[in-house]
């Protein structure tokens, strides 16, 4: 490998390596939030908040030090991610929702991440009555009746394909949607 790196430096010039220039490409839409939550209950979601709107109300919780709320926000938006991941065709847009929770958690300081794992933690306990009753308030809120541009504008697609909507046809959104509540969050465990 030394001498691999040693032939590209030689064949291109160490000038050329330190003069690369980074260019950052996004499609139109991509991680795009058209409804930004604010800090609220989990019974203030809709079926039409998609991950990045509802991350952004998480955000806020932390930024005003409400950690079960915003433990509530991310779970549901880890479900609604989760779900997208199901009906998006692009394997590469998957890690849309990935990517929208480090930009949020990037952002706050080392105790608010110690605080928020924390309430992760507390409510993430496998047949707790916290999960059970966040799983609860998540089927009440629904399925995700959006179109998921946020995911499907983050992939290589959003580039190279303009036909067709993105989503996975003949898509069982019942089937998903429970197979989500199950494996993502252990729902009815």
């Amino acid at each position: 490998m030394k001498k691999f790196f040693i032939l590209i430096i030689l064949a291109f010039g160490s000038n050329n390596i330190q003069a690369q220039k980074t260019i950052s490409l996004e499609a139109e839409g991509n991680l795009e939030s058209p409804n930004p939550c604010e800090c609220v209950e989990l019974s203030k979601i809709t079926n039409e908040h998609n991950p990045a709107d509802i991350l952004i109300g998480m955000g806020k919780c932390i930024e005003q030090k409400e950690f079960e709320k915003a433990a509530k926000l991310f779970a549901i938006a880890g479900v609604y991610g989760r779900y997208d991941s199901y009906r998006v065709k692009d394997k590469s847009a998957h890690q849309a929702l990935l990517v929208l929770q480090q930009n949020i958690l990037m952002n706050i300081s080392e105790e608010d991440k110690k605080e928020m794992i924390s309430s992760l933690d507390n409510l993430f306990v496998r047949g707790s009555e916290a999960l059970r009753t966040v799983c609860q308030s998540i089927q009440e809120v629904g399925i995700p009746k959006y179109y998921p541009k946020y995911m499907i504008q983050h992939g290589i697609q959003a580039f190279i394909e303009k036909d067709g909507n993105g989503l996975i046809e003949d898509f069982n959104s019942e089937e998903s949607w429970n197979l989500t509540l199950k494996n993502y969050l252990h729902c009815g465990e």
